[in-house]
């Protein structure tokens, strides 16, 4: 069961350098096969100053830094009875190949819920507000995890 004294939490920042092939991977993965995040010409001629990384690109650092499992173990989560919830992104400026962001994942809300059926359910929110290497914010990754009792 999750520590619900938690809330506030902060743990170690995560720091990922942005690599061209983690974009164009990710794209092929969720089938978005346009040409912007696939080729850095076709980028430039749409806009860009390179391939931007795609819409929901910030799971990528959480993931695969290997925080989801700390975070979870020191919650004191039991992680075969997670969900994931939900995710929301929030974008505040583009982020591309060779970039280093940089972000500090912060549990912001945590509450025990009962479902309709009358299971109850730790509802855990957390926060990461990412910056490039100039210290500009470029995106906000907000995660909702569920624990069933």
């Amino acid at each position: 069961m999750a520590d619900l004294s938690k809330v506030g939490m902060e743990f170690s920042p995560i720091v990922w350098e942005v690599e061209r092939g983690k974009i164009r991977e990710f794209a092929q993965a969720m089938g978005d096969l346009n040409p912007i995040y696939l080729d850095s010409e076709a980028a430039k001629k749409a806009g860009y100053r390179d391939c931007p990384a795609p819409p929901t690109f910030l799971t990528v650092p959480m993931l695969w830094s290997g925080r989801m499992p700390v975070m979870i173990n020191e919650l004191k989560i039991n992680f075969f009875m997670v969900l994931h919830g939900e995710e929301e992104y929030e974008y505040y400026g583009d982020i591309y190949p060779g970039d280093v962001i940089t972000g500090t994942p912060r549990v912001v809300k945590m509450e025990e819920k009962t479902s309709k059926s009358g299971s109850k359910m730790d509802m855990i929110s957390v926060e990461v507000l990412y910056t490039n290497q100039r210290n500009e914010k470029v995106g906000r990754a907000r995660s909702l995890l569920v624990e069933r009792k």
